[in-house]
């Protein structure tokens, strides 16, 4: 009986408890932090990485454009004409190539792993009409296999295309649907320019 008295006797607590919580205010702050919080940190987070791959960017752009001026001038194409004989399964383009991503990486690119950029530096004929294909395969989502094989030597007052692309590490794959099938995002740089007539 007593048992039954104490919980009649609980009842309009438990109704004043009820009645009261619309308007309760302790822990409001926590519950509000519970609901904004992880959206904000998302938005933080994608800021940050962001202004991390734009920075990446601009580090690749320079630095390509630093080593295609060599191209611009002739002075990268002299220096190879002095190299010795490739090694044996290995042919002049390749040797060009890898010398040539040496020069990129000669100019402090340190945000990225310079070992693997992968460069093409093609020439186009006079009066033709060239797009650079996607470094990319879209189906993959990986490298396409011919990308970073290609150096064709540019002569004098020839129209060359330099395009180069690497990896970029991407910390919240989420906010970044366009990474690789690694989780990996691509910085690319293009650089087109007709060379000097250098003799």
């Amino acid at each position: 009986m007593a048992r039954g008295t104490s919980l009649r006797s609980r009842i309009p607590a438990i109704r004043w408890r009820i009645a009261g919580f619309p308007f309760a205010r302790e822990g409001a702050t926590a519950v509000e932090f519970g609901l904004i919080g992880m959206p904000f940190l998302c938005l933080v987070a994608a800021i940050t990485e962001t202004a991390l791959a734009f920075f990446a960017g601009q580090v690749l752009d320079n630095a390509v454009s630093s080593a295609a001026r060599q191209l611009y001038t002739g002075q990268f194409q002299a220096a190879r004409a002095a190299d010795p004989a490739p090694p044996a399964n290995t042919t002049t383009q390749q040797v060009a190539l890898q010398k040539f991503k040496d020069a990129i990486c000669n100019s402090r690119v340190a945000i990225f792993s310079c070992s693997t950029v992968k460069v093409d530096v093609l020439t186009v004929t006079d009066g033709t009409t060239y797009t650079p294909a996607s470094p990319v395969d879209a189906g993959s989502r990986s490298w396409r296999n011919d990308f970073g094989t290609k150096y064709q030597n540019p002569g004098p007052s020839q129209i060359v295309i330099v395009q180069a692309a690497v990896e970029f590490p991407v910390f919240f794959g989420f906010l970044n649907p366009n990474t690789l099938s690694n989780g990996r995002r691509v910085l690319q740089s293009t650089v087109a320019f007709r060379t000097e007539p250098f003799s």
